[in-house]
């Protein structure tokens, strides 16, 4: 393997965080499993209740509710989780493209060097998380709950980003979302 380097200068607006907030949550947490087992539920119910309309008073009240209760919260908390979004990207200024962090990947086994204002922080390879590459960037996560966005061309030379990581990571954390996302 030879001795190369990467170093890339994130730039991230809206767009890109929005995108790495969506697959974060509904792709790799999967957040919306919960909800969707709500609404369910609750839509189950409702056509018991309106089932039983010709046998029990109200039924169809009943059912009613149940139904609007059983996809309105789902709806609400959908509805949050992008208020959410929007509050976080306001907070961390991304409304305009801006210089995040810069991350310099390289071949040694503590090859991950993060300098996030001022700060540096070094991550070796084989406590990395895991590394997702969607249509248009890689999310690289040095933890489980904590990733860094590596926009598409934003690496000096054009480097090729993803074939380092498949040189230093185990297969096994390497996914490659190109075509599902």
């Amino acid at each position: 393997m030879e001795n190369k380097s990467v170093t890339i200068n994130a730039i991230v607006d809206a767009l890109i965080f929005r995108k790495f907030a969506i697959f974060d949550n509904l792709y790799r947490k999967r957040i919306w499993v919960l909800p969707v087992i709500f609404a369910s539920i609750m839509s189950v119910f409702a056509i018991a209740c309106f089932a039983m309309r010709g046998w029990a008073e109200q039924a169809g009240m009943i059912g009613s509710v149940l139904l609007i209760i059983g996809l309105g919260l789902p709806l609400a908390y959908i509805r949050l989780f992008y208020k959410s979004i929007k509050v976080q990207i306001k907070a961390t200024g991304l409304e305009s493209p801006r210089l995040v962090y810069t991350i310099r990947l390289s071949c040694e086994p503590d090859g991950i060097l993060a300098i996030i204002d001022d700060q540096t922080v070094r991550y070796e390879w084989r406590n990395l998380y895991g590394a997702y590459r969607v249509s248009s960037c890689i999310y690289l996560y040095v933890e489980k709950n904590r990733a860094f966005l590596l926009p598409d061309g934003q690496a000096e030379g054009g480097e090729d980003i993803w074939s380092l990581l498949t040189d230093m990571m185990v297969t096994e954390k390497l996914h490659d979302f190109r075509m599902k996302y």
